[in-house]
């Protein structure tokens, strides 16, 4: 009985073995039909120090064409190398005995290129000679990363009187506008349609989006940005839920109090100008419908004196989107991507638009609207020629009554632009007529 049992032992040991082996032998026949894995790089991106974009191509527009550079950045070789000092601390990767890691430069190069032309990442991949999902980390890393060193110098939220009213002056300064405090735009970012989210981002439109609510000053810097939003929300309903509401409504605001403006006895609040696409308050104007403009030349003067200054809104929009041409069409990131990514090309237009020196290659005169009060007409800018696709424009969905008190804030406002705050052009700008 015990020699049948030890018989019966060995032969199991036998056959477990036997599976053993016929295990391995899958194992290694799977592992033989694999692609070869030895390769630790592709040949053509091994060779990228010596036929890549960056360190050929750049290099030679740097010395030898710093215009053409400028249109491959959009910015000049100098300001490009003080923004790399900025962004190092925050990309820079270290070598190894393998191989030597991409540098700061090339990483912000990468990432300016993407931004400045919209080029997909699969054809940066074969410029920079870079495999795909590198660059894609690499674009995700330095934008964040912009956003990070950039943010606290030049997208700075006015957190004093003081501040408010030098935002105030200027506007009352460059647009006869007193008491402005901003011009309000809004508009949808178009990106490609997230995974599992429904119809969550799908909006009226009938595109995907997230919200981009800016506050522009008078020099056509965004100085309050609110991205992220759900396309799907209404218009309206995004000014409604928006932080600079509450903060501007409540009595924790740094916003100046009413107070009179010269030569008059009344007390005037500080606004910010926004166009039909938000709803009228005593703290946000918007002009007057056009058919309650019908033979009422005060209105029509009012609603071009609010024009002016929300013309501030629209230049820095127009701008931002001609010279970044990641707008022209829906991104394809999803939302948490894309709003970084806004975030930092706010950041970038503010940065250039201060600037002292890349100010005026950034947006020459020629790029913005211009009105000739002589001949009472407005010369549109250049970027008016782009058409950013990914950009749209928030729309007058109709339907709101307005409160008597913010009506009435809006007449006394009318007024005081057709009596003693009128500027000697305004009545032939709004009644001159082309031949």
């Amino acid at each position: 009985m015990d020699r049948r049992r030890v018989m019966a032992l060995q032969l199991l040991h036998l056959r477990r073995r036997r599976a053993c082996l016929a295990l391995q032998l899958l194992i290694i026949a799977e592992y033989s039909a694999a692609p070869d894995r030895n390769i630790w790089m592709h040949h053509w991106v091994a060779r990228r120090r010596e036929k890549g974009f960056h360190h050929n191509l750049f290099m030679e527009l740097m010395l030898e064409d710093p215009n053409r550079f400028r249109r491959c950045l959009r910015m000049s070789a100098e300001i490009f190398e003080e923004l790399v000092k900025k962004v190092s601390p925050l990309i820079i990767k270290q070598n190894t005995r393998m191989r030597d890691s991409i540098t700061p430069a090339e990483r912000l190069s990468v990432t300016l290129r993407h931004l400045a032309t919209g080029e997909t990442q699969e054809s940066l991949s074969l410029s920079f000679r870079l495999g795909q999902s590198t660059i894609s980390g690499i674009i995700k890393e330095t934008i964040r990363a912009l956003f990070d060193v950039l943010s606290s110098d030049f997208l700075k939220f006015p957190s004093s009187e003081e501040e408010w009213r030098n935002v105030a002056q200027e506007y009352e300064e460059r647009w006869n506008y007193p008491h402005c405090i901003g011009a309000m735009d809004g508009k949808h970012c178009r990106i490609d349609p997230p995974l599992k989210s429904g119809s969550m981002f799908y909006n009226y439109k009938e595109t995907f989006s997230i919200v981009l609510l800016a506050l522009v000053d008078a020099d056509y810097r965004f100085i309050f940005v609110d991205v992220g939003a759900n396309g799907r929300a209404s218009d309206r309903g995004i000014w409604n839920r928006c932080s600079l509401k509450g903060y501007i409504e409540s009595d924790r605001s740094k916003v100046p109090k009413d107070s009179q403006l010269r030569g008059t006895a009344d007390e005037f609040p500080y606004v910010i100008v926004g166009d039909e696409g938000f709803t009228l308050s005593e703290k946000l104007m918007m002009p007057y419908p056009k058919d309650q403009c019908t033979n009422r030349l005060d209105r029509r003067i009012f609603n071009y004196r609010l024009s002016r200054a929300r013309r501030c809104s629209e230049n820095a929009f127009g701008v931002m989107a001609a010279r970044f041409q990641i707008f022209r069409a829906p991104m394809r990131y999803d939302p948490d991507d894309a709003r970084n990514l806004v975030l930092a090309v706010v950041c970038l237009h503010n940065y250039l638009r201060t600037h002292v020196v890349g100010r005026s290659m950034y947006a020459p005169p020629q790029m913005l609207d211009c009105e000739d009060i002589m001949t009472g007409t407005v010369r549109q800018g250049e970027y008016h020629l782009e058409q950013p696709g990914a950009l749209v424009r928030f729309v007058n969905q109709g339907g709101n009554r307005h409160a008597d008190a913010a009506l009435a804030v809006r007449d006394k406002w009318c007024a005081y632009f057709n009596t003693i705050g009128a500027v000697p052009w305004q009545e032939q700008m709004v009644t001159y007529r082309p031949t």
